[in-house]
């Protein structure tokens, strides 16, 4: 078991073990369940809060240049049947 350090009222710094454990990077949020009578805190991450896409715009833009993508979708739909 790691200890976890109180920064401010508001802040907990974790132990490096149960981050990486966790993945966690800045800015994710938590969901944190606290037991009053044993003083227990629950982490867990909450789910797609966590997901970053913006790096990936633009990626493969080349490939749809020339492409309608509504008669792209329409005709693989058609394809489906």
């Amino acid at each position: 078991m790691a200890n976890a350090y109180v920064i401010d009222r508001n802040s907990i710094k974790l132990p490096k073990e149960v981050s990486e454990k966790l993945k966690l990077k800045e800015g994710m949020e938590l969901k944190v369940i606290s037991d009053e009578v044993d003083g227990v805190l629950i982490l867990k991450v909450v789910e797609g809060k966590n997901k970053d896409f913006s790096g990936i715009k633009g990626i493969g833009k080349e490939i749809w240049k020339d492409v309608d993508a509504q008669k792209y979708v329409t005709q693989e739909r058609n394809e489906w049947n």
